[in-house]
């Protein structure tokens, strides 16, 4: 009988290059992958500073292209969100990985860090993985800070405690439920573990708008960007304390 996927953990196995044959093993929630900034850093110049994620959905690991400049691929097919299955192919920019799935147990000595870093790079990796901790250590980041402005003129700060919420008017927060312009699961809204807040529309029957442009998969915000969401216009930033 075969494992449920809840119980398989997903690993890219890079192909190329001077790491090819090296694996690594995706984080349980979500993994950002990028030339500057994620969860895996690659050095590769055609990889955008955050180019995807890979995330795990009810036991299906997902894939997100980030708004990122050269694309993602599955499989040599262009995506903007796609679901990963067993010996996928994935390419960002000139790098290419493979997708596995094994028993939890199996990879369980398999690292989730990788960084690739130009120049000498034992001594570069022990460096970013010094800031990073350093930064985690010190913003203390709490959760997510909404600010909301309504179509009836109303103003609302809402603050939550968690790294990951769904707007619409089924949220039990806010008045959105007073918006039919939203739907009911309408945006999600994510942070990353060094406080970068990303959205991505749900398929929502009016879209969701970054700047007045309307967005398709996963894109990074500041706080003070304009996400609209209907009629309802938000400002969106981590909670640090």
């Amino acid at each position: 009988m075969n494992k449920p996927d809840s119980e398989l953990r997903a690993t890219l196995t890079f192909l190329s290059g001077e790491h090819a044959d090296e694996v690594i093993k995706l984080r349980r929630d979500a993994t950002i992958i990028g030339r500057e900034k994620g969860d895996v850093i690659i050095d590769d110049t055609e990889i955008s500073s955050t180019h995807c994620q890979i995330q795990e959905i009810s036991g299906v690991y997902h894939i997100f292209d980030m708004n990122s400049t050269n694309g993602t691929f599955v499989n040599n097919e262009r995506v903007v969100k796609s679901k990963l299955k067993e010996s996928d192919l994935v390419t960002i920019g000139n790098t290419s990985f493979r997708i596995n799935l094994k028993e939890e147990q199996r990879v369980r000595h398999v690292s989730t860090i990788f960084k690739s870093i130009k120049g000498d790079k034992s001594k570069s990796s022990s460096l970013i993985e010094t800031l990073i901790e350093s930064e985690l250590s010190n913003a203390h980041i709490h959760g997510i800070i909404l600010e909301a402005t309504y179509n009836n003129g109303l103003k609302e700060t809402i603050e939550l405690r968690q790294r990951m919420v769904y707007i619409g008017r089924a949220s039990s927060f806010g008045h959105f439920d007073k918006d039919t312009e939203i739907s009911r699961k309408h945006l999600l809204i994510k942070l990353s573990n060094t406080g970068e807040v990303f959205i991505e529309d749900q398929g929502s029957t009016n879209g969701s708008l970054l700047n007045g442009k309307k967005i398709k998969g996963m894109h990074q915000v500041h706080p003070k960007d304009d996400v609209k969401v209907g009629d309802t216009t938000l400002r969106i930033s981590a909670k640090v304390g």
